[in-house]
This record gives C-alpha cells, sequence and structure tokens, in this order.
C-alpha cells in the first residue's frame, strides 16, 4: 500500500482530538511530516507528544513537500489554504465548513480543477456505518412518500468528551493573528450573506451554529434525500436564538409536501449530547441517534419501527463499529493513490453551504 507524507495546517482541537492520532494509527497509509499552528505551546507540546514537528506557517509545512495536506485551521482561512496547497499540486482533506461563502467554494473548485487533485471535506458522518445501513434500507423502498424529516441536536459543545485525551488550548496565539483572523470572518460571512444590513443575531448564527454545527446535519440529510428520491425544497422558516446558543430552519421536500425541519441548541453547562435524525413514512419511520463525536467507536443507534396493525415492530440495526473519523482518511487515501470516488466533494459542500445562507437570509429578512 503506497504510504503518502501528509502535512497537517492547523493543530486545534479537531487535530488534537481526532486527525493527528488517527493519521499516525494508519501508518500503512500516511506519514505526518509537520504540523503547522501559530501557537508555539501547541507545536511544543503536540512534538512532544508525537513526534511530528512544529512550524509556525503553512508555507514551511508546504516547503516539507508533502504529497496531501489536512487543513484543520479557523474557518475563515480553508478557502485561501486549501488554493495555496493546490497550486503546489497537493492533495487536500479539508474540515468543514470548506468556506463561508459560494464565490469562495467556487475558487476551491477550479483550482482543484486546474491542479486535477483529490479535495474531500470533512463530513465524517457520511462513514458512519449506521448512516450507510439507513441508506440502504431508503434505497430498497418500493413505494410511499416521505412525510418528514427532523433534526434535533442538543449540544454541550467537546469539554464533556475530550477529557480523555491529553490536549492542550493555543492560549498564546500573537493577538494580531486573532484580530486578522475575526476580520476575515467579518467579511466573508458578510459576503455570503449578501452584505447590506444583518442582523448580529443572524452574522453569529449563520458562522456558529448552521457552519459549525447544523452543517453536518443538512449534509447527511441531503444524503439521505438522495436515497429517497427526494431533494430539500423551498425555505419556509429559519432563526437563531441569541448569543450563538441555537438555531433552526426548516423546509418543504421536494417532491410532495413533505417537510424536513432542523434545530441545534447549545447547553454548555450540561455533560449532555444528543443528535437524533427521524424520517417517518407512512409505513415506516426510521430513527438515527449519533453520540458524541468524539467518542470514538461508540456506533450510531439505527432503528426502523414498522407495525402490522396493533403489532408494532422495532428492529435495531447495529452494522459495525467502525470509526467514521478513521473510514473517511481511509477513503481519502484511496481517492488519491486508486482513483477511488470522492465521497464529500467540493461541489456538495458549496450545495450545504448555499442552502445556510439561503436560510439565513430568510432569517435576516424577517428580523430573526
Amino acid at each position: 500500500m503506497q504510504q503518502l507524507k501528509v502535512g497537517i495546517v492547523g493543530g486545534g482541537l479537531i487535530t488534537q482530538v481526532e486527525h493527528l492520532p488517527n493519521l499516525l494509527a494508519l501508518p500503512d497509509r500516511f506519514k505526518v511530516v509537520g504540523l503547522a499552528d501559530p501557537s508555539a505551546k501547541v507545536r511544543a507540546h503536540l512534538s512532544q507528544r508525537t513526534g511530528v514537528p512544529g512550524f509556525a506557517t503553512a508555507d514551511e509545512v508546504f516547503a516539507l513537500k508533502p504529497d496531501a495536506v489536512v487543513v484543520a485551521t479557523p474557518d475563515a482561512y480553508h478557502a485561501d489554504i486549501i488554493v495555496q496547497a493546490l497550486e503546489r499540486g497537493l492533495h487536500v482533506f479539508t474540515e468543514k465548513p470548506l468556506c463561508y461563502d459560494v464565490a469562495d467554494a467556487r475558487r476551491v473548485l477550479a483550482a482543484r480543477d486546474k491542479a486535477k487533485r483529490v479535495v474531500q471535506v470533512g463530513y465524517m458522518k457520511r462513514f458512519d456505518p449506521a448512516y450507510e445501513a439507513l441508506r440502504e434500507l431508503l434505497g430498497k423502498r418500493k413505494a410511499g412518500a416521505l412525510r418528514s424529516v427532523t433534526v434535533d441536536v442538543v449540544d454541550s459543545d467537546a469539554w464533556a468528551y475530550t477529557a480523555h485525551r491529553d490536549m492542550v488550548v493555543g492560549d498564546d496565539v500573537p493577538p494580531a493573528l486573532i484580530e486578522e483572523s475575526r476580520a476575515r470572518r467579518t467579511a466573508q460571512v458578510t459576503a455570503a450573506l449578501g452584505g447590506g444590513d444583518i442582523d448580529p443575531k443572524v452574522f453569529r448564527g449563520f458562522a456558529g451554529p448552521y457552519s459549525s454545527s447544523l452543517v453536518h446535519d443538512i449534509n447527511l440529510v441531503q444524503g439521505l434525500l438522495d436515497a429517497a428520491g427526494t431533494k430539500m425544497g423551498k425555505p419556509i422558516g429559519a432563526g437563531f436564538i441569541d448569543g450563538d446558543t441555537g438555531g433552526h430552519f426548516s423546509a418543504q421536500l421536494e417532491p410532495g409536501d413533505g417537510v424536513v425541519s432542523m434545530n441545534w441548541v447549545a447547553a454548555p453547562k450540561v455533560a449532555y449530547y444528543s443528535e437524533r435524525v427521524r424520517l417517518v413514512f407512512e409505513d415506516a419511520v426510521y430513527e438515527l441517534e449519533f453520540p458524541s463525536p468524539y467518542l470514538n467507536h461508540h456506533p450510531t443507534r439505527l432503528v426502523e419501527y414498522r407495525s402490522s396493525g396493533h403489532h408494532l415492530e422495532e428492529i435495531r440495526h447495529r452494522p459495525s463499529y467502525l470509526e467514521p473519523f478513521v473510514e473517511e482518511l481511509k477513503a481519502w487515501h484511496k481517492a488519491i493513490t486508486e482513483g477511488g470516488p470522492v465521497r464529500n466533494t467540493v461541489e456538495q459542500a458549496m450545495t450545504d453551504m448555499g442552502l445556510l445562507a439561503s436560510f439565513a437570509k430568510l432569517a435576516n429578512a424577517r428580523g430573526s
């Protein structure tokens, strides 16, 4: 099996908890040659723990001439670093969101096509065995319109589910760089929402609950809708809870008059995470219940409900204990080395961000 030399740009939570340990656990596929992060504290910690050399900038990692890079920086830097990597002939795995603004997604798309390299977006839920099993069940259905899809997420944030990791916070990032990141985020979110008078609550809600959390759900639901022969149609409603603590939206299903609705709310002082996705048909109900994403190899619960009169059947599916965060890296490697299909494409991510922006604009027009 071909071993790829990989650089990592960004050493925050997702790198420390998932990507770096998972890459190191696949030595037949990957060799991590360097990691860039502006925090000297993070660099020293990760180098001491793993032996991976640390660097202050992405350019220093690019200079190592890796085959590919993982981009896990703050969101406002994703598009520029991806394009820079592609211009150097590197394959890319990027954390979600791909970017805030669809215009930046088009830049990435053009750079990818010119470089003829693989770009995979980090939607790990598409590699969840229970998600894959539900897609298979939906594809086998003979008839019956999908009546509703509901997503409900209660999120304590990562603190409750990362204590088992030896993680360090980069609290020594230069203030000028923090300010630059804020300025980039402001410009990009403003552009994504069309400029003009944007309610601060809508601005924060789009950048936070929508782009950091519900982006996963809108992506996985679109995969399920595709298997069910339908798609997300006209937006119906959208709104946010002040202080980045919640967001919701709803849309019609096409064809038909079914509805998809999603809600995310933060419960930062409660060590509790719940993420449920429910699809309702006339003759069946399917439910996914995801664990916290940072609890690896904890299988997602998939339950199928059917009934014959008063006799209710509850069928529990447990396809495997495979870990989605690991499986997405294996798929990325296969796409690069064997020309395998890219499951989470730039085009899909661009659709996701376009939909989220349309919901945020609706919320803004209605005064959120």
